[in-house]
C-alpha cells in the first residue's frame, strides 16, 4: 500500500505544471484577445500598443517552455485550471 501511495505521489508530481507555466498561458490568452480586436479592425492605437506590450510579456513568460512538447503542455494545462 505504501508503494502505491509513493508511486501515485511521484506520478502526480511529474505531471504538475512547472512554475511560470500557468502565467504563460494567461499571457497568451490576453494576447489572443487583444490580437483579435486588432484583426477585426476595431482597435485604437492604444489597443495596438497594448497588444505589442502583451506580446513581449508573453514571450518573456513563455521563453523557457518554447521547446516543450504539446502533449506535455496539455497535461500541465490541466493543473492551471485548478
Amino acid at each position: 500500500m505504501k508503494k502505491l501511495i509513493l508511486l501515485t505521489l511521484l506520478f502526480s508530481a511529474c505531471n504538475s505544471a512547472p512554475e511560470g507555466f500557468c502565467e504563460c498561458l494567461e499571457k497568451g490568452e490576453a494576447l489572443n484577445t487583444k490580437t483579435n480586436e486588432v484583426l477585426r479592425g476595431k482597435a485604437s492605437e492604444e489597443v495596438k500598443r497594448a497588444m505589442i506590450a502583451l506580446r513581449k510579456e508573453k514571450n518573456e513568460a513563455c521563453a523557457k517552455f518554447q521547446t516543450t512538447s504539446g502533449t506535455e503542455m496539455m497535461e500541465w494545462k490541466k493543473d492551471c485550471a485548478k
